[in-house]
Formats: structure tokens, C-alpha cells, sequence
């Protein structure tokens, strides 16, 4: 995967309120897509990561 194909963001995490960088996985269906939180290892569904640059 090229560097222009990821989608990385900063992000907090809505369980352990934790931000960090990560890079979405892709998924079947819209509810599948997200980021794995590397503090409390839990999935954070795309629509519910909260971005951190605004």
C-alpha cells in the first residue's frame, strides 16, 4: 500500500479517552471499519473516533 492510499488520522479513543495515531482498517461493510486502540486494544468504529486536530 503506498503512503497516499492510507488513511491515518489522530484520533481519541472513546473508551479509554486515549489519543493516538492510527490507520483505518478497511472492512466489508461500514460498521466494520475502524482503528484498533493501542492502549485498551478495543476496535473504535470509524464514526465514533473522534478526531483530534479539531
Amino acid at each position: 500500500m503506498t503512503e497516499a492510499a492510507r488513511d491515518e488520522r489522530d484520533i481519541v479513543c472513546p473508551h479509554c479517552k486515549k489519543p493516538f495515531t492510527g490507520e483505518l482498517l478497511p472492512g466489508a461493510a461500514e460498521r466494520y471499519r475502524g482503528f484498533k486502540c493501542p492502549h485498551c486494544k478495543l476496535f473504535v468504529p470509524a464514526e465514533r473516533a473522534a478526531d483530534r486536530s479539531g
